[in-house]
């Protein structure tokens, strides 16, 4: 997962952010109760946000270049 990370975002998730020296992995934790427990006790918020809705994919240009065409006087 890091390595996938780090192709994709240009991010090394391993790296330690204050010496720069290379973090591993001790737990994977999977409960969701621990994991607010955790979150709960470093002060940071426990409940999951709101999915957005989803946007409209954009026009395409064939659509655009329509409605440009249909409301303007310049000819294409």
């Amino acid at each position: 997962m890091a390595e996938l990370m780090r192709r994709t975002f240009g991010i090394d998730v391993l790296d330690c952010p204050r010496c720069g020296g290379r973090l591993r992995l001790l737990a994977l934790i999977e409960r969701t109760r621990i994991v607010e427990r955790i979150l709960w006790h470093l002060g940071l918020p426990t409940d999951r946000p709101e999915p957005r809705p989803a946007r409209a994919p954009p026009p395409r240009v064939d659509d655009v270049a329509c409605q440009l065409s249909a409301t303007s006087d310049v000819t294409f």
